[in-house]
């Protein structure tokens, strides 16, 4: 067999050919630069949220987020995601009646059209879309094991000044208005000499939008309902259940207020909060899978970053 001329020119080009791949190995494909559009809206975005100039740092990683979402992009594309989702159908249906209101196309021929014209390639819609579902993809087939017990309490451990719960109180009020302000003294002295309910004292105010029964609510709950100066007046009193505490001045009026219950300050226990600490847990799995299978990714490119 070894004098075979044909074998010789079978090793020969077996070797060339060997060679050939690792003197010239196949170029990766291109990944970036990043599309300066997008970039421009991420720093708009950022700007109009933030006093500070744009860093270096900042923009840096402006860059990885979207070389990030047009390789997963990409990577979605390659496994024909486009054709499988049923939301991405109807944004292209949605995008082909638009451009020709008159058509009298079914669905199905306007897909068929949509994607004639390559409107994946092209719609933001579908591009975030796209990026979802490849990251989907990756969790679903990571296969990441759920938190173990012992993890949820060392994560508990670790953050448990965050688990402190601030004093809440449950309280009833009876509101007038700015332009009734001046009665709200004659108001209180009949709810103390009649020794009203705080029920019975709110037939003498104002109605209120929303509403006059409140529970458990935090000085930061009271300030998105009432504004930040009720909120500081009322913490400030320190008041106890079954006190009347007022007058007290918020963005719309001022209150009387009955204070049916306080529960002090306290750290959650851990039973309390294992579920929030669970699904904290699992999402940053979920991230970190993400973030592996992009980096490895990234290995298959010849990334561009300006």
């Amino acid at each position: 067999m070894l004098k075979k001329p044909w074998l010789h020119f079978l090793v020969l080009g077996l070797f060339l050919f060997t060679a050939g791949r690792w003197a010239f190995p196949v170029p990766k494909p291109i990944l970036g630069p990043p599309n300066a559009a997008r970039l421009k809206a991420m720093t708009e975005n950022y700007s109009q949220f933030s006093r500070d100039d744009i860093s270096p740092t900042v923009l840096s990683r402006f860059i990885d987020a979207e070389l990030r979402d047009e390789l997963l992009f990409r990577e979605a594309l390659q496994r024909g995601l486009q054709y499988r989702d049923a939301a991405i159908e109807q944004r292209i249906i949605r995008n082909m009646r638009f451009l020709d209101a008159d058509t009298q196309a079914d669905d199905a021929t306007l897909v068929e059209q949509g994607y004639a014209l390559r409107l994946p390639l092209t719609d933001e819609v579908i591009r975030r879309r796209l990026v979802q579902i490849m990251e989907r993809l990756i969790v679903a087939t990571a296969r990441s094991a759920p938190p173990t017990p012992d993890e949820i309490a060392a994560r508990y451990q670790r953050d448990i000044n965050s688990w402190l719960e601030p004093p809440l109180y449950s309280f009833s009020h009876v509101f007038l208005s700015v332009e009734r302000a001046d009665e709200m003294l004659q108001l209180i002295a009949a709810v103390e000499a009649d020794q009203m309910s705080s029920e019975q004292a709110r037939a003498l105010g104002a109605p209120f939008l929303s509403g006059y029964d409140f529970r458990l609510q935090s000085a930061e709950q009271m300030s998105r309902v009432f504004g930040v100066v009720f909120a500081e007046q009322l913490t400030a009193l320190d008041p106890a259940p079954g006190d009347w505490v007022g007058p007290i001045t918020s963005a719309f009026g001022q209150h009387y207020v009955f204070i049916a219950a306080v529960q002090p300050e306290r750290t959650m226990p851990l039973e309390e909060v294992s579920l929030k600490i669970e699904g904290a847990l699992v999402r940053e799995a979920e991230e970190r899978a993400v973030d592996d299978w992009v980096s490895n990714a990234f290995i298959g490119y010849e990334v561009v970053r300006s």
